[in-house]
């Protein structure tokens, strides 16, 4: 059954990509590049999140002896709802204030629907099971909060795809081993759809997810974390009790590039008395960019970070360490493997302008896109006017 929905929703996204491909250039419904957020250089089409739907969607309609419908109506109307939005904000440009109270609502109906969904920290802060008011309002805040930082990650070929992929996937599996087929089933219906998506998306794109897709996958991938937290049937099995005592800290480790993008993009603009909302530069794929990374290797990278990072906390859980000791491990990593900070970045420089060519002496090395990026960044022009 798993096999057979992970097919079916990786043919169906495979089979309906190209016909919204043709429509969309018949129409000419692109995404025009711009100066300020968008890095693409032509008008490509922004509405994959069709054919990922389509094929995720598809897949679950046909699952046969599923145990508990509701959870796949709740789910099944919040993702319509949701992809509508995105296909009305690819195709009209949605006011941000629109768009996130159509999010809120979104979340505030699935957290109501839901509502019997008792989450917990599992002791961590001397949080553990929360009353079932603070559970909804936490049920909020995880899905808006994903939702948009997995839209933001959105910025280059292949990124947002990947990435999901794999939160998909490491999701699909603990539910599984869990004994949850309606999340396990789900996950996989979602591994499908992002693997016939990236079929199309990766470097150089023949078309990108657009809102439609990463609001609506994001959402899905909150959703699952919130499952992931309050799953109780870890008791069962004594080889799932640590990844259950320990679910908050796994969930981050799975959860961590989009997270950690975003709480720093909102740290950051806010130190130099900017709007969190504003469009920029400033991500850590932009980091990556700067650095002369092309796409597909700045892809491969932060994805490795990813898996590395999700690894780790594993090992550390499995190994006895504390939730404290596993998080902090999980933000050091990023401290030391993400190249945002302005030491890191002249690392990363040294190695590409003049450790790298000596190994690639025989090749040209193109400076051109990553001395455009330079040009273009609003923010390291206004480091290097106050310099």
């Amino acid at each position: 059954m798993y096999f057979a929905v992970f097919l079916l929703a990786l043919s169906m996204t495979m089979v309906s990509i190209p016909w919204v491909l043709m429509i969309a250039q018949h129409w000419n419904l692109v995404d025009l590049p711009d100066n300020e957020r968008k890095i693409h250089s032509r008008a490509i089409p922004a509405l994959g999140g069709i054919g990922i739907i389509v094929g995720f969607l598809t897949s679950l309609a046909f699952v046969q002896g599923m145990e508990d419908y509701y959870k796949m109506i709740v789910i099944v109307i919040c993702t319509i709802i949701l992809t509508l939005v995105g296909i009305r904000d690819d195709l009209f440009h949605m006011k941000a204030q629109h768009k996130f109270l159509w999010q809120l609502t979104t979340a505030l109906l699935f957290s109501y629907l839901m509502s019997h969904w008792q989450y917990s920290f599992r002791g961590f802060l001397g949080i553990n099971q929360f009353p079932v008011v603070f559970g909804i309002a936490f049920a909020i805040f995880v899905l808006v909060f994903f939702t948009n930082a997995f839209n933001l990650i959105d910025g280059i070929d292949g990124l947002a795809g990947s990435i999901g992929l794999w939160i998909a996937f490491s999701m699909g599996v603990v539910s599984y081993l869990a004994g949850d087929r309606v999340f396990s089933l789900l996950s996989f219906a979602l591994v499908g759809s992002l693997i016939g998506f990236l079929r199309f998306n990766m470097a150089p794109a023949k078309i990108f997810m657009g809102d439609t897709g990463s609001l609506t996958v994001g959402f899905l991938l909150a959703v699952f974390c919130l499952r992931f937290l309050s799953r109780e049937s870890y008791k069962l099995d004594q080889q799932l009790v640590p990844l259950y005592m320990n679910a908050p800290s796994v969930a981050l480790s799975f959860l961590i590039i989009p997270v950690y993008d975003t709480t720093r993009v909102i740290f950051l603009r806010i130190s130099r008395r900017l709007s969190p909302f504003n469009a920029g530069r400033d991500h850590i794929h932009h980091a990556l960019l700067l650095i002369g990374l092309r796409h597909s290797t700045a892809t491969i990278y932060l994805l490795s970070v990813n898996i590395i990072i999700s690894i780790l906390a594993l090992i550390l859980v499995y190994s006895g360490f504390t939730q404290v000791v596993v998080l902090g491990a999980v933000v050091l990593s990023c401290l030391l493997l993400l190249p945002t900070g302005g030491q890191k970045r002249k690392i990363w420089h040294i190695w590409q302008r003049e450790v790298k060519p000596l190994f690639l002496s025989n090749q040209a090395v193109d400076h051109t896109n990553t001395e455009k990026l330079i040009q273009l960044d609003p923010i390291d022009q206004q480091k290097s006017q106050n310099q």
